[in-house]
This record gives structure tokens, C-alpha cells and sequence, in this order.
């Protein structure tokens, strides 16, 4: 089983020390890179798990939009797992008080809410409702006990979400049980879902993937591979849609955690590039992550200096992978589909794996 979120929090603390001091070890690796890469997967994990910190007690009731607005007090580069945290802890609150989840972000309690906020409040949300639900269950667990707790959460993200906004909910399924339960866990629900409902597999999928990037054994550089989460979402996924929606999914993380690092995606491509070349995946990643970055904060420096960053001409190689997987297809989605999504209220298709061309017009 993977660690719960207060073991994780106490290991980003330990890693990133432990993390410069064996790369240091490792030939012809950057060392700075590795220690930076730890650094931020910590400095995430700790912020969405002390955003309480900004927050009421658990339990406790307080106006939505005042809260949002002390999560975007922290600036519009962390606002983005502030409001994650935020939408966790709002569900959690509910469910301490005993309240049923209803009409969490439907409902009265929602209203004024900016819509900028909504695609992480939605995946707060969800992280509750599938930590809660699956809490007594195994990867073991009877398939029908699965699939009871697979159909209770959809239907809890359905019936608490704005329009828009279900399947942003619906993917925290896949980092909510990858991040506590495992793999197995993940594949299991995998099996229920292709019954339930197959169209929802690469939003469980791409969450996973979010989940295999910081999962803590991918801290630690490796000697051949320093990013293993990559095999990771090659082998976990039992189908192609899940692989690739994985990628995805470790393509929007490490996007989006590394922003004020660009020289880390440099990195990840020179190790790694002409494999992630091979299929669209990780460009899709990237277009998904640019599009959520700038629905949540269009006016974030940091997003305008990643946008307009290039490898230096010295790196040849990484220069045209970047321009392929990272700067062209980040290009495209902001300028010609995130416009498309956000006026037909799609914004939600951006969480898994799919055509973001097609289903825009683009192609």
C-alpha cells in the first residue's frame, strides 16, 4: 500500500536531501536537477497538505469565496494546489459534520465562487470522496464490493459538481487510489469501470499517472532511467487508452510542479525524449496541463516565462524535442482549443487522455 498523505508529507521533508546526496553518486548526472525535481515534488506535497494552514479547522463552516481567496493570497503559482487542498478540505468538512455530500458544488454554498477555481475545487472534492469510499477496501475486496464503491463515488462526483466539471472530480479517483492503495487497487477499479462505464477509464488513468509521479520511489534518481514513473505507466495500465492516459498524466505533473524549472523537462527529454516522441501522449499531457495552468491563473509570470522558454541552441537535440512535445503543442492549446472548451463548458475533457484537436475542430 502506498503511504497516507501525513507519511507523505513527513518523506517530501527527508527526500530531497537524501535525493542530491545520491545523485551526486550517479555518473554524467546533473545533480542539481534531480535535488530540484525533489525539492518542488516536495514543496507540492507539503502545500496541499498543510494548506489547513489558511483554512478553518475541520468541521468548521466558512464562506467558500473568502476561502478561495486566501488560497489565491499565496500567490497564483501555488493558488493551484491551494485550491486542490481547499476542495478536500471542504468535502472532508462535510463529512466530519456527518453532512451527506450534496450539491457541494451545485448548491448554495457555491455561489460566487470565480469560475477560475473550479477545476481544482472539483478535484479536491473528488480526492474525498474516493479516499472516504474506499477506505475499507482492498485490491481483494469481493469485485462486488468495487464496484459498489466505484459506482457510489461517480455518482457522488455527478451529483456535486457544477456542469463542466464532473470528470475533473471523477480522475482524482485514479490519484486517490494509486496514492493509498496501490497499483493493484487502480487495476481493479479499472475492471469495474470497464463495466460501469469504459469512457471513465482514462480519467482513472490519468490520475494514476499523476500519482506515479510523486510517488516516493520516483524521488530517488535512478542509474539508467532517472524518471521510472515512465515504466511505470507503461506496465501498470492494462490497455492502451490506460497508457496513454497515465502518460498524460505524468506529463501534466511534471509540467505543471517544474514550471519554474523548465531545465527539468529539458532534462526528462534528454533522457527520455525520442521515447516519449513515439506517440502523442506526453505532448497531450502538456497541452492538457498549459490549458488547466491558464484557466485557473492567465495572468501568472511563471506560465508567460515557461511559454516563451527555449533551450539553449548549445542542447541541439532537446531544442527540436522541445519545440515538438512542449512548446508547439502548449502553443495550440491555448491559443486554438482553450477557447473552444471554455466557451462549450468542456473544460473537464482536459483530464484524461483524447484528441483535444478533434474534439475542439481543430483537425
Amino acid at each position: 500500500m502506498e503511504p497516507n498523505p501525513a507519511m507523505m508529507a513527513a518523506m517530501s521533508k527527508m527526500l530531497p536531501p537524501m535525493t542530491r546526496a545520491i545523485s551526486m553518486l550517479i555518473p554524467g548526472r546533473d545533480s542539481r536537477i534531480a535535488g530540484q525535481n525533489a525539492q518542488n515534488n516536495a514543496d507540492i506535497i507539503q502545500l496541499v497538505a498543510h494548506v489547513s494552514a489558511v483554512l478553518p479547522p475541520p468541521g468548521e463552516q466558512k464562506p467558500l469565496p473568502e476561502l478561495v481567496e486566501r488560497c489565491y493570497a499565496l500567490g497564483t503559482f501555488k493558488a493551484l494546489w491551494a485550491i486542490e487542498g481547499l476542495g478536500h478540505w471542504y468535502a472532508d468538512s462535510a463529512y466530519a459534520r456527518k453532512e451527506p455530500w450534496r450539491d457541494l458544488l451545485n448548491g448554495p454554498h457555491a455561489a460566487g465562487l470565480p469560475p477560475k477555481c473550479l477545476t481544482m475545487m472539483h478535484a479536491g472534492i473528488g480526492m474525498s470522496f474516493a479516499k472516504h469510499t474506499l477506505h475499507s477496501l482492498k485490491a481483494t475486496s469481493p469485485r462486488a464490493d468495487i464496484r459498489k464503491a466505484v459506482e457510489t463515488i461517480a455518482e457522488l462526483c455527478r451529483s456535486n459538481s457544477a456542469p463542466g466539471y464532473t470528470l475533473a472530480a471523477i480522475e482524482s479517483l485514479g490519484l486517490a487510489s494509486r496514492f493509498l492503495h496501490g497499483a493493484a487497487m487502480v487495476q481493479a477499479i479499472d475492471r469495474e469501470l470497464l463495466v460501469i462505464d469504459a469512457a471513465l477509464t482514462g480519467f482513472l488513468w490519468h490520475g494514476a499517472g499523476r500519482a506515479m509521479y510523486f510517488s516516493p520511489p520516483n524521488f530517488m534518481p535512478g542509474w539508467k532511467t532517472p524518471w521510472r514513473a515512465l515504466a511505470m505507466t507503461r506496465s501498470e495500465p492494462p490497455h492502451e487508452m490506460g497508457q496513454r492516459s497515465a502518460a498524460a498524466g505524468f506529463a501534466w505533473a511534471i509540467t505543471l510542479v517544474n514550471m519554474r524549472n523548465p531545465e527539468i523537462v529539458e532534462t526528462l527529454l534528454a533522457y527520455h525524449g525520442e521515447e516519449l516522441a513515439r506517440d502523442d501522449a506526453f505532448a497531450n499531457g502538456v497541452m492538457s496541463a498549459l490549458i488547466m495552468r491558464y484557466d485557473i491563473s492567465p495572468d501568472d509570470a511563471t506560465l508567460t516565462a515557461y511559454r516563451q522558454h527555449r533551450p539553449p541552441a548549445s542542447k541541439g537535440k532537446i531544442v527540436e524535442l522541445w519545440d515538438r512535445l512542449v512548446h508547439q503543442p502548449g502553443e495550440e492549446a491555448l491559443q486554438k482549443m482553450y477557447p473552444v472548451l471554455k466557451q462549450s463548458n468542456r473544460i473537464d475533457r482536459v483530464f484524461r487522455y483524447q484528441d483535444l484537436p478533434a474534439i475542439t475542430g481543430q483537425s
